[in-house]
This record gives structure tokens, C-alpha cells and sequence, in this order.
């Protein structure tokens, strides 16, 4: 179920549409260095995710909701304010959950 709200949340933005090989790697770890519930670091050719796996339910899918959207910034190259991506992130994270988590996940 999560692998699938990966692929439909990339799709979302991109829908097979990327005309370059992009390497994605998403980790889930006990405990993050930067101690947040998800970290997303790339560029326009590599994307490294690392999400708090403590995190379940409506939670877990909204962190990795919120870190593909920091992903498709990084990857259309849409870094210039720290700020406006955060904004972008929290504003878009639930309208991607409502999206495509089917059948919801009780919180």
C-alpha cells in the first residue's frame, strides 16, 4: 500500500513524463539525523528520502506525501526559497493523502 502511494504521488507530478533516468531512493529509518519526521535532499537527476518509520497511519502517509512534493521540487529545479517549498510542501501534502490513500487510513 505505501509502495503504490509512492507511484501514484510521483505520477501525480510527472505521469511517465520525465525525459532523463532519475534515481530515487527512499529509506526509512528508526530515527533521523535532522530529527524530523522526513528529510528530502536532491537534485534534477537524484532524489534521497529518508522518512521516521515511527510515523503510522494518516501520519506516515502525509510525511511521504510531503517529501515527494520536496522531490518534485528539487527535480524541476524549484529551490530558489526555502520557505515557499515548505509552503508549497504543507499546502499540497493532504490533497495528495485525500487523493490517492484509498481506503483512507484511520488516524
Amino acid at each position: 500500500m505505501v509502495e503504490q502511494f509512492i507511484h501514484d504521488c510521483f505520477n501525480h507530478y510527472f505521469d511517465g513524463r520525465l525525459k532523463r533516468h532519475i534515481d530515487v531512493d527512499i529509506i526509512f529509518k528508526s530515527e533521523l539525523d535532522c530529527k524530523a519526521a522526513g528529510w528530502c535532499t536532491g537534485d534534477k537527476h537524484e532524489i534521497l528520502i529518508e522518512l521516521d518509520n515511527t510515523y503510522t497511519g494518516q501520519d506516515l502517509y502525509l510525511n511521504i506525501a510531503h517529501e515527494i512534493i520536496h522531490a518534485k521540487q528539487f527535480l524541476r529545479g524549484e529551490t530558489d526559497s526555502q520557505e515557499l517549498m515548505e509552503v508549497e510542501a504543507l499546502a499540497g501534502e493532504q490533497g495528495l493523502v485525500d487523493l490517492y490513500l484509498t481506503p483512507p487510513v484511520p488516524f
